[in-house]
């Protein structure tokens, strides 16, 4: 009866052990992802230029419910096979939304991943989106897939706002923007801004983290 106790009691720790091993891993493997550069502007300079318009913000989808899954990647339309935004996360976006336009920062084109949290990012946070497949997480591609995503992204990050004075706003994953440009972005929520410059070149500019919204606030230049 010990020995079968014991038995028990490992096969209980192997259980769990395969349920939350992954969950460590990724959190490793994201802790060793390369950071993003140091910023090219200081953060009035950079709440300036935003106001000014003409850049490419790229947010990593805000804060999930890791208790749930992606389930089936081939339905997207079905939110209830993926990971979802938690209701932090949900919060997240809607205030970083409203930290944008208490800034004056303007937005034009919003284009998202087709899975359900980076919509409900870009939606929380800007009220509209259109669905691009090019920003499909790519955690399941082909090598073939990934260089083409990479490279769609490439162009998405080098191509101007079609309106004067506004900003296009990405909504996409971790894995994408590191095969376009080699940054990881993190934590979830986080914008990553870049200048584009046409002909397929772009130049990173900054880094702006959930929290960082609301310090810009506070060191906004006055509104003319």
């Amino acid at each position: 009866m010990r020995r079968k106790s014991r038995w028990n009691s490992w096969q209980r720790w192997a259980g769990l052990f395969a349920l939350f091993s992954p969950l460590v891993v990724l959190a490793a493997n994201d802790a060793h992802k390369p950071d993003s550069p140091p910023d090219t502007l200081s953060p009035v300079e950079l709440v300036q230029a935003l106001r000014d318009g003409g850049y490419v913000l790229y947010f990593r989808h805000a804060i999930t419910d890791h208790s749930t899954h992606d389930r089936d990647r081939n339905n997207l339309q079905n939110c209830a096979t993926q990971r979802l935004l938690s209701e932090e996360g949900r919060a997240q976006m809607q205030g970083i939304g409203q930290a944008i336009r208490d800034l004056d920062i303007r937005v034009s084109t919003i284009l998202s991943s087709p899975y359900c949290r980076s919509i409900d990012t870009a939606m929380r946070a800007f009220g509209r989106m259109e669905i691009s497949d090019d920003l499909k997480h790519t955690v399941t591609a082909d090598e073939e897939t990934v260089a083409r995503q990479a490279k769609a992204l490439r162009h998405m990050l080098s191509t101007p706002p079609a309106v004067p004075g506004t900003n296009t706003v990405l909504s996409a994953h971790t894995a994408n923007l590191q095969d376009a440009t080699g940054i990881w972005p993190k934590p979830e929520g986080v914008a990553v801004v870049f200048q584009p410059i046409g002909n397929g070149s772009y130049r990173y500019i900054a880094t702006i983290v959930p929290n960082r919204w609301q310090a810009l606030l506070k060191i906004a230049p006055p509104l003319p």
